[in-house]
């Protein structure tokens, strides 16, 4: 018994994905060329974040308190300015915003200075892959605020359990062409305090806990023997059906199985 069962553990775990790579060529008028792939994400040589939908900001008007308001940016990248109308400000950062609107403005009201302040930011997350027990990948949109590193996600998510290889934490910077994937022992930062590892992470990064060797053991023997469990299952069912059928009453469950 042992033997078939080492040989499929063995088998499990050297095949790896056989689906198609993404790449940029295969997808035709469909590719994304949009980074991540949002119509407002945010561009890799920006540092300073830009804004997109569901993000609220404060439009404050010197001199012109009654025309001051805060409003979300709507689905479709605008918010409405007095006098002028819906403003698209989608995909522009705090600055580009102010001087738009001040522009605009100008017309309508001499001199006009515009100060644009965000409020709550929504638009900015992170992608958060762990992997779970039983197989299969647990996927996490996590909001992204700010100053926000990788010591400061694991912390976030509790920590590195047994499943996830700490050694090689993967960072991936999505890109239709050329994503950068940074590899990152982060064993070696809180054992040995080599941080440098610990990298600012910026809009739509994609951080993956890959499994660890025993994980893959773990998963890959859950598997092999759901079917005894099954198979178990079912002939205790059949045997309960049977004692039902000739004495007319159901079998006392032990303690601890829930009945």
């Amino acid at each position: 018994m042992m033997k078939p069962l080492l040989a499929l553990l063995m088998v499990i775990l050297t095949v790896g994905c056989n689906g198609p790579n993404s790449k940029y060529e295969e997808f035709g008028n469909r590719v994304n060329t949009r980074a991540f792939g949002h119509k407002y994400a945010q561009p890799e040589y920006e540092d300073e974040w830009t804004l997109g939908p569901g993000d609220v900001i404060s439009i404050q008007i010197a001199n012109n308190t009654d025309l001051d308001s805060l409003q979300p940016i709507l689905a479709d990248g605008t918010v409405q300015v007095s006098y002028v109308g819906p403003v698209k400000v989608a995909g522009l950062t705090t600055e580009q915003i102010q001087s738009k609107i001040q522009l605009l403005l100008s017309p309508y009201i001499r001199g006009v200075s515009v100060v644009v302040t965000p409020q709550r930011i929504v638009s900015k997350r992170i992608y958060v892959f762990t992997t779970e027990l039983r197989g299969g990948i647990r996927a996490r949109a996590l909001p992204l605020q700010g100053d926000y590193t990788v010591l400061d996600l694991v912390a976030d998510v509790g920590g590195i359990d047994f499943l996830a290889d700490d050694c090689h934490l993967k960072v991936i910077r999505g890109d239709p062409r050329h994503p950068q994937v940074l590899d990152i022992n982060v064993y070696d930062m809180f054992v040995n305090g080599y941080t440098a590892g610990n990298i600012q992470l910026r809009p739509d990064d994609i951080v993956y806990f890959q499994p660890s060797f025993f994980a893959r053991i773990a998963q890959t023997l859950y598997q092999a023997t759901l079917p005894l469990k099954s198979l178990s299952l079912n002939l205790s069912e059949a045997a309960d059906t049977v004692l039902f059928i000739q004495t007319g009453r159901l079998p006392r469950r032990r303690r601890g199985t829930g009945f």
